[in-house]
């Protein structure tokens, strides 16, 4: 029997089913994914009784059940500015631009959010005719060389922390417009619970991006995942189509199917 160092545990010992659901969150966080069936054979217990504590660790928050295992959930409650974003998983993220840009077709209305997935995409949009509504500033700026781009700012309050527009003023813009396809990021996707951001004011954006648009499509790369923000922006069936990259964890995408959303992994240096 173990002994922790520094906990206060009678007789120095901790319960073996207290131990075991410790041991399989440290797994969990460090592989992203556990399988019932491996757990049962490393603890040499029964299947049951590993789902037990998948379902007492479920119901705790700790982790998100699957069909035959758990994933992980971690906790990211801040916001880094976007300046810092912009240069963290560039290969992943150049990815998943290229792979989400089969999806846009001329004379379409298309929105895109504030994050810097949806800004790679932003840097592949061929001169076209093209409507695009955007609270990004960087976006706006970045288009302006494409004449044939109808580009509309929603304006609303500066957000300088994300270079973007947030607020009741951004979200009247929206309102005006028939968006066919939305391209939106996340702070975190939890199996569970679903898509999350670091404030109200992010979450409510994109919340309305999802009702307005016919379709969205979610551009995540793999650190997203199994990740709870503060504040939740949506259920996993809230959006059409979730692109990600080679690196997201195949646990992932099959929730994801279960939830009857459409996973794509676009691989670096592929269009698909």
């Amino acid at each position: 029997m173990r002994v922790y160092v520094g906990k206060q545990v009678k007789n120095n010992t901790i319960p073996l089913a207290r131990e075991r659901r410790l041991e399989i969150l440290a797994q969990l966080n460090e592989q992203g994914s556990v399988r019932v069936t491996s757990l049962a054979e490393n603890y040499q217990v029964a299947e049951e009784t590993i789902r037990r504590d998948l379902d007492k660790l479920h119901g705790e928050g700790r982790l998100a059940r699957t069909h035959g295992g758990a994933l992980s959930v971690r906790n990211d409650r801040f916001d880094l500015p976007v300046s810092v974003r912009k240069n963290r998983r560039i290969e992943e993220k150049q990815a998943i631009a290229k792979c989400a840009l089969q999806y846009i077709q001329p004379n379409e209305v298309i929105a895109l959010d504030a994050s810097t997935s949806a800004l790679e995409l932003a840097c592949l949009l061929p001169d076209m005719p093209l409507t695009v509504i955007t609270n990004s500033i960087d976006a706006a700026r970045l288009l302006l060389d494409r004449p044939k781009l109808q580009v509309i700012s929603t304006g609303g309050q500066l957000n300088p922390q994300s270079a973007c527009f947030l607020g009741s003023l951004a979200e009247a813009t929206l309102r005006q417009f028939s968006i066919e396809k939305a391209f939106i990021s996340c702070k975190g996707i939890d199996m569970a619970r679903g898509y999350s951001e670091a404030s109200t004011e992010h979450a409510s954006l994109k919340r309305l991006l999802m009702k307005l648009a016919d379709q969205t499509i979610l551009l995540a790369d793999h650190s997203k995942f199994g990740v709870r923000s503060m504040v939740y922006s949506g259920e996993l069936q809230d959006v059409a189509h979730v692109v990600t990259d080679e690196h997201t964890d195949g646990e992932y995408l099959e929730a994801l199917a279960d939830a009857g959303v459409k996973a794509e992994v676009a691989a670096n240096g592929s269009s698909a």
